[in-house]
């Protein structure tokens, strides 16, 4: 008798929201308490989101973003996040697509066992959770489409704002070196410090005697990432590496004989092999970074003038 009544419940209900009835909050109002759905918070184009959806949304949210402290303001916007969800229009989601950020989420946990326990942990079942990703991506597959037209930029735009901020577009000084470091960092204990700045001084007589500085380097440089390459650092910037070593490069020539210096790493036998001087860029140097600044307004611009839009789909019950 129970379960004949609430499917009687169920078909009214409905019955009710198919004849238009829908867009009255006290249809929906009631269906919540009967399905223990709590407050009614919205209607989003007749369909209700009730504090139960926002509650399993944040459990989610929680649990893909590893914490459990959401504040107040998160999950205001989580609510507002729910709700631009609702208003959607339908379309289908590649099931390749919401799989793979699946798996790229599974594989951040040791094996599956780790995975289904986290998932326990957070209340949050693995349908959920894919029908949370596949939300998420259909509605920025939707949104790229309904903006797409609007954020292309054209050679003209390109042109137009490389001569307003040309000043800006210079490439700076870059200079290729190598180096035999060995560490001793700022901190280190003075024995320590002592032993590695007689070792450079040593590797200073070597290679004074000729020595090879690509094989000392392979054979005695602390730097794995480069001793494999005879210490050979590429070309670097100024930003790239510490002050006081990027000062010490300026300083020298291409090929010259090694310096020796300490840095608040350790000590270094540094050799300059070339330098590229600071040049204006040219547009071509520079359009694909103007091309992604110019998109990336314009994105932003088309963003919020959609989200404009959806909250006109949206009727607030409860703020």
């Amino acid at each position: 008798m129970k379960h004949a009544l609430l499917a009687l419940i169920t078909i009214g209900a409905g019955a009710l929201i198919g004849d238009g009835l829908g867009r009255f909050p006290v249809v929906h109002q009631v269906a919540g308490h009967i399905f223990q759905r709590g407050k009614l918070i919205a209607l989003v184009r007749q369909s209700g989101v009730f504090e139960a959806d926002v509650r399993a949304r944040l459990r989610e949210k929680q649990f893909c973003a590893g914490r459990e402290d959401f504040d107040e303001a998160e999950s205001v916007a989580l609510r507002d996040e729910l709700i631009a969800s609702e208003a959607l229009p339908t379309n289908t989601v590649k099931t390749n697509s919401s799989g793979r950020v699946l798996t790229a989420l599974r594989n951040q946990f040791a094996d599956d066992r780790q995975f289904r326990a986290a998932l326990h942990h957070s209340g949050v079942s693995q349908r959920t959770l894919r029908r949370t990703l596949a939300d998420t991506i259909r509605g920025e597959e939707w949104i790229e489409n309904q903006i797409a037209s609007q954020v292309a930029v054209s050679d003209a735009e390109v042109q137009k704002y490389f001569e307003q901020h040309q000043a800006e577009f210079k490439q700076p000084t870059r200079i290729r070196a190598r180096h035999i470091f060995l560490a001793a960092p700022e901190g280190s204990a003075p024995e320590v410090t002592q032993a590695k700045q007689q070792a450079i001084l040593d590797i200073a007589v070597r290679l004074g005697r000729g020595e090879d500085f690509t094989e000392l380097a392979a054979l005695v440089s602390e730097d794995e990432a480069s001793k494999t390459r005879g210490g050979d650092l590429g070309f670097f910037a100024a930003n790239r590496m510490p002050a006081e070593f990027f000062e010490a490069a300026e300083q020298l020539t291409p090929n010259a004989p090694p310096r020796f210096l300490q840095s608040h790493l350790g000590f270094h036998a540094l050799q300059v092999t070339d330098v590229h001087p600071a040049r204006p860029l040219t547009l071509a140097d520079v359009t694909p970074e103007i091309t992604a600044l110019i998109a990336a307004e314009k994105r932003r611009t088309a963003v919020a003038a959609l989200e404009s839009d959806l909250a006109r789909c949206t009727r607030f019950v409860v703020k």
